[in-house]
């Protein structure tokens, strides 16, 4: 590998690593920031206007690359999310820390957004499979070690450790591919839309209301994401260079893969959300036990995206997101089935091992026949369009997973705070018709996420079919 690709290598491992850690770490610090900083009422805003930002901002970030290279987007990214990043670590106040946080935000989207086009752009077509499996295994690694990290710094250094050490991190990173990544600029330097961006944050947020309660006001949402998405359309139209072109959405070469990738991200880690909160009230084991179960999927895969990454040197990667489809809608239908009979965890953990892999096979292989399929010029923005997407598919699961196991319990027994207390108190103990409503909630939630994962069958014979393989390039 040439000293530029291992140095673009290390720069997307190590932000990657950065924008991971802080997805699961810091979890296990907000206790001690609420108990620090008062203003518990606000301590859920330091997650979730986090996650907000970082959609958005993968979003926004295409554009600007597109237009300004993504060396400079880089290097913008990476001083921000230190400079965030040490704000978080001195706020002096709740609100500053939310404030901060949204920064944060913004600058973690924007180092997924460049880490993946520094992938596009830096690695020719059939290296990039084994990138991306690079980067799911970092995931991985993250995903047991970031709260574990995180749990040993809040216990010795205080909360605000956990954010001051993406400093020496992010400094690492940024010496190290400061002139190595990609420099060029692919297209002509348009100014943000504007515009644009807060009608599709606006169309996100609408949907996510709609998909996180089943109410009356879930349809409302629904109409009006469909007006804020027709409004798009007509802005689109008359604006050159909008964030999103409706073609790199809705186009016969780009909504099989967009699809594919929201319904397994969806329907696979929506699963995965309320597996503890399951195992403590619903099959009474401990604390830890329950939140260290969330490793099997994650397992299962940071696996997959390496087979994938050799099953494409092998066949055509359409063909493996056909294969990863079923082994996904197979894995759904496993968990279900686990859950709903109450089998032995070591059954129930090797079903979410195999829901695991596939996500881990179909988010590897259509992000590769993605950045296959569009040109340079347009490299920063598909790719951050379709990152977007998959951030939506983040959110959409776990609301739509909450939503169907809440309605369950609040129909059966009436009680979702006893339920949704059930982590914070280790001690609690709930009665046995409660606890095996919060079982049965729990596989019809899983049921209803096993519909979306099948979603992928369809939309991946349609990807199939989609692709002209003489047109997608290896050069």
């Amino acid at each position: 590998m040439a000293p530029e690709n291992r140095a673009v290598s290390l720069a997307v491992m190590a932000s990657m690593a950065l924008a991971f850690y802080n997805a699961t770490s810091v979890t296990a610090a907000l206790p001690e920031i609420g108990a620090d900083l008062g203003r518990v009422a606000l301590v859920p805003w330091v997650i979730t206007v986090e996650l907000l930002a970082a959609a958005l901002a993968v979003l926004a970030i295409g554009p600007f690359i597109d237009g300004s290279g993504v060396r400079r987007a880089y290097r913008l990214a990476i001083v921000g999310f230190a400079a965030a990043s040490a704000l978080c670590a001195v706020a002096p106040t709740m609100e500053v820390l939310v404030v901060a946080r949204l920064v944060q935000g913004l600058a973690t989207g924007s180092l997924i957004g460049t880490a993946m086009t520094c992938i596009g752009l830096a690695y020719d077509p059939a290296l990039r499979p084994r990138a991306y499996a690079l980067v799911a295994s970092v995931w991985g690694v993250m995903g047991v070690s970031g709260p574990a990290v995180a749990a040993a710094l809040v216990s010795t250094l205080g909360w605000r450790s956990v954010f001051a050490v993406n400093l020496p991190v992010a400094a690492v990173a940024a010496t190290t591919a400061w002139n190595r990544v990609p420099a060029e600029a692919r297209a002509r330097a348009v100014p943000l839309d504007r515009r644009g961006l807060a009608l599709m944050g606006a169309i996100s947020a609408a949907l996510l209301l709609a998909t996180s309660s089943l109410q009356w006001s879930s349809v409302a949402m629904m109409a009006l994401a469909a007006l804020l998405y027709g409004l798009y359309v007509r802005h689109s139209r008359r604006r050159p260079g909008p964030i999103v072109h409706i073609s790199h959405i809705t186009g016969r070469q780009w909504w099989p893969v967009h699809v594919v990738a929201i319904a397994s991200i969806a329907g696979g880690t929506g699963a995965s959300v309320f597996l503890p909160m399951y195992l403590r009230g619903g099959r009474g084991t401990s604390l830890s036990f329950a939140a260290f179960a969330v490793l099997w999927p994650t397992v299962g895969w940071a696996a997959a995206s390496w087979v994938s990454s050799k099953l494409q040197e092998r066949m055509r990667a359409q063909s493996v997101v056909v294969i990863g489809s079923f082994i996904l809608t197979g894995g759904a239908a496993a968990v279900t089935v686990t859950v709903a009979s109450t089998a032995a965890f070591p059954l129930m953990f090797a079903a979410f091992v195999v829901l695991g892999w596939g996500i881990g096979t179909i988010t590897t292989s259509s992000m590769s026949l993605l950045q296959a399929r569009a040109d340079a010029a347009e490299m920063g923005r598909v790719t951050s369009a379709h990152q977007f997407i998959r951030s939506l598919g983040w959110a959409y699961g776990a609301a739509l997973a909450g939503m169907v196991l809440f309605w369950v319990v609040q129909r059966r027994a009436g009680d979702v705070e006893a339920v949704r207390g059930l982590l914070d108190d280790p001690g609690s103990a709930l009665d046995t018709v409660l606890s095996d409503t919060l079982s049965s909630a729990y596989a019809w939630s899983l049921g209803a996420l096993g519909v979306i994962s099948a979603l992928t069958v369809p939309a991946a014979l349609a990807l199939f079919h989609s692709y002209n393989p003489d047109r997608i390039t290896r050069d």
